[in-house]
């Protein structure tokens, strides 16, 4: 079965092969998000010297940030407007999509997260990063994975 990509990695690494594995062992002892198989396609992962690079990675910055957005627009229609009304949200729907909008922000890793940045446990790219991966690009690699059925996830129930 041939599944899409669902999360597209950052790491550092030496090698192509060395970031893949990266990413696999990540994944196969991560308490978080457990999948019932996963693929890595060595062909798929490129650095930042490949133009494909900026591009992958701004879609998968977008594909967060319109996903945090979905999670405010969310809040908003359960009447969340002010900060202040935080303190008397009922739990229930509009708390557990607070929950999942501040994982996101805080870097915990979860099934929808499209990009997930393993440099600095991140769903965003640090200015000090970026820098950092203009200066060496031939050591930031992308890695895309396909994912099968999920079977545990700390931020969704699985039946």
């Amino acid at each position: 079965m041939d599944y899409p990509v669902s999360h597209t990695f950052l790491v550092r690494s030496r090698s192509k092969t060395l970031a893949g594995r990266h990413v696999q062992r990540y994944l196969a002892s991560n308490q978080l998000i457990t999948y019932a198989e996963f693929i890595v396609r060595e062909e798929e992962i490129h650095n930042a010297v490949d133009e494909r690079f900026q591009v992958d990675l701004d879609r998968g910055l977008a594909a967060n940030r319109a996903f945090a957005q979905l999670m405010l627009d969310h809040l908003k229609e359960e009447g969340l407007i002010h900060l202040n009304q935080l303190v008397d949200l009922e739990q229930g729907y509009a708390t557990k999509i607070l929950h999942t909008l501040t994982h996101l922000l805080d870097g915990f890793i979860g099934i929808d997260s499209a990009f997930y940045n393993l440099v600095e446990d991140s769903h965003r790219v640090s200015a000090k990063l970026a820098d950092a991966i203009a200066a060496e690009p031939e050591l930031y690699w992308l890695v895309p994975v396909r994912t099968g059925e999920v079977t545990v996830s700390v931020l969704h129930r699985v039946d």
